[in-house]
């Protein structure tokens, strides 16, 4: 049928060119001749080639597109797997912040009640020595004001007569009271 509109063409062209006939109109005649023989003769083989290649060209954009949705849909599990794993590690920071919280309020209480034993301890410590301190130190003066008031009455002075009689007056005195 095509091959009829170019016998169709290339006979009004030649008629209605027949008068001028150079080079240029003679090939154009003949690459239309081509074009229309081709057409008809290869256009069946050319259009079963187009035709496989685009049933190959769909069959491979089949399979890129299941590809594609197979790791679309992998990259959606690993998304979730991610968000999961984040969320996970969220809620394990919470917990390990809470126990260390509690690890470490035991541990202040633990050292608190340390500490205040210590200091008990070390206070008794130091009032057992100031009291043996003090004692030891109230039996030193003691014994020196006694020796001294011993001396004082073993001893015959003039002056010390006078200190005599007023010690013995003061704690004459002192015993009556008690």
């Amino acid at each position: 049928m095509a091959l009829n509109y170019a016998y169709t063409m290339v006979g009004t062209a030649a008629i209605c060119t027949g008068m001028i006939m150079d080079e240029e109109v003679i090939i154009l005649y003949a690459f239309i001749l081509f074009v229309g023989l081709a057409f008809q003769y290869g256009g069946a083989v050319i259009n079963d080639m187009i035709t496989v290649e685009a049933t190959k060209i769909g069959k491979e954009f089949d399979t890129f597109f299941d590809v594609q949705k197979k790791l679309i849909k992998t990259l959606i599990k690993y998304h979730v797997l991610q968000v999961l794993v984040i969320s996970q590690v969220k809620a394990l920071l919470e917990f390990s912040k809470g126990e260390i919280s509690t690890i470490i309020s035991a541990k202040k209480a633990t050292l608190d009640a340390t500490i205040v034993t210590q200091m008990e301890q070390k206070l008794a410590f130091l009032a057992n020595k100031e009291q043996s301190i003090a004692a030891q130190v109230q039996a030193d003066a003691t014994a020196h004001v006694t020796s001294k008031v011993l001396e004082i009455f073993t001893t015959e002075h003039k002056d010390k007569k006078s200190l005599k009689e007023k010690i013995l007056a003061e704690n004459i005195a002192k015993l009556e009271s008690i």
